[in-house]
């Protein structure tokens, strides 16, 4: 479907319940399937929603995916950089950090975004 077509049926009660819905699962430390259950929701449903948040994102953070980077104050001398991806997942990087080792920890955050 055309995205500026989803854009004018969206509900913002209904993505609210469903955002909220996706963090109190995250927070819960149940499977989707337990927390579906508990809730009395159709996993289909869960599912599908998880799905076009994740559509949404990718859509308001634009092609390019860019992401909030924030200077942090120096601890101890050593300034450094905070990435905030989302509300789930800030990487921070002391000066004089090892560049290889965040190439791989960023491979591995990437990897699994696209399977949450």
């Amino acid at each position: 479907m055309d995205s500026e077509v989803r854009k004018e049926r969206r509900n913002p009660e209904k993505e609210k319940f469903w955002r909220d819905t996706m963090k109190e699962r995250a927070g819960s430390g149940k499977s989707v399937r337990e927390f579906c259950a508990e809730k009395g929701m159709k996993l289909n449903l869960f599912y599908e929603w998880r799905r076009e948040l994740k559509l949404r994102d990718r859509e308001a953070a634009g092609k390019g995916g860019f992401v909030e980077i924030v200077r942090t104050r120096p601890v101890g001398g050593q300034a450094g950089v905070s990435i905030r991806v989302d509300e789930r997942l800030s990487i921070v990087v002391d000066r004089g950090f090892d560049g290889e080792t965040l190439r791989a920890a960023m491979a591995c955050v990437c990897a699994m975004a696209g399977t949450r």
